[in-house]
């Protein structure tokens, strides 16, 4: 059964690293991880394991490369992908609009995925959301058409299944990593529901979930004690950080023209590679 929190330990004499926001642009992401590769060989480590924050997907102009990329990676043990609120508009869409290739896929739909659509209902039978988001991109990267899900047979069962297998949040022996800034008690609260509690708060659990994709406000407190905060969501300029809060933002841009961005989980040291393409909205974006 899927859970919205997995653990994932650091590779026998490797390196964990968390992965910004990619949205399509697929050569920056090619061109970061021969970074990475040449940063573990000159560390004297053989290994590495990229944990992506989420947003693989809309606006750029390779999201077919970019999954296919992960698909594999996550076959070989390299790549793991969190649930960003983008591919939340692909998952709802496919879920309102074609689910007979998410049967054909063989998903099953966990609690977060049914709390996903009774909150964002809505956007399940229509993709306006989507389309204002950069989605367009996305199906152009199929050769198919965001408004004819007839089209859409064009997008791998592979793919439907990396998206639906994506948890909410990863926890490492040195971070805590979501898409958007969780807040105190969010942990628990996913935690009660991965366990099927009996006392769990439902509306708590729902907004725990809301948060994981949406929320840019930093909390109260630090959300642990030793464990740093990794999200994406909220493009930077450079890496922000937050120490008090032990809060670290690593958005930092790369479908708006900047960079793109990882975070070595030991040292938590930020590789960049540059992007090569500028998102330009035709209207403004509805969300972020």
């Amino acid at each position: 059964m899927l859970k919205a929190i997995v653990d994932i330990n650091v590779p026998e004499n490797g390196v964990l690293y968390a992965l910004g926001d990619v949205h399509g642009c697929f050569d920056a992401l090619i061109a970061l991880e021969e970074k990475i590769k040449k940063s573990i060989k000159r560390s004297g480590r053989s290994d590495f394991k990229i944990i992506s924050v989420g947003d693989l997907c809309d606006r750029g102009p390779d999201t077919k490369k970019v999954i296919e990329h992960f698909v594999e990676g996550k076959l070989a043990g390299t790549h793991e992908l969190l649930l960003g609120n983008h591919e939340m508009f692909f998952l709802m869409a496919f879920v309102g609009l074609r689910p007979d290739l998410i049967e054909r896929a063989g998903v099953s739909l966990a609690w977060y995925h049914q709390g996903l659509i009774r909150i964002y209902k809505a956007v399940t039978m229509q993709v306006e959301s989507w389309r204002s988001n950069g989605g367009d991109s996305v199906f152009q990267s199929y050769d198919a058409d965001i408004n004819d899900p007839g089209t859409w047979d064009q997008v791998p069962v592979s793919h439907l299944k990396l998206l639906f297998s994506a948890p909410l949040v990863a926890v490492t022996p040195t971070a805590i990593i979501s898409h958007a800034v969780l807040h105190e008690g969010d942990l628990d609260a996913l935690r009660s529901s991965d366990h099927e509690s009996t006392d769990q708060d439902e509306k708590r659990t729902l907004e725990a979930v809301h948060r994981c994709l949406w929320e840019r406000n930093y909390p109260v407190h630090r959300i642990d004690a030793t464990r740093r905060q990794v999200s994406g969501h909220t493009p930077v300029e450079t890496v922000r950080r937050a120490p008090a809060l032990g809060v670290i933002q690593i958005d930092t841009g790369a479908v708006y023209g900047r960079t793109l961005t990882a975070l070595n989980l030991n040292s938590f040291r930020a590789i960049t590679a540059p992007s090569g393409f500028q998102y330009r909205r035709i209207q403004r974006d509805l969300y972020e």
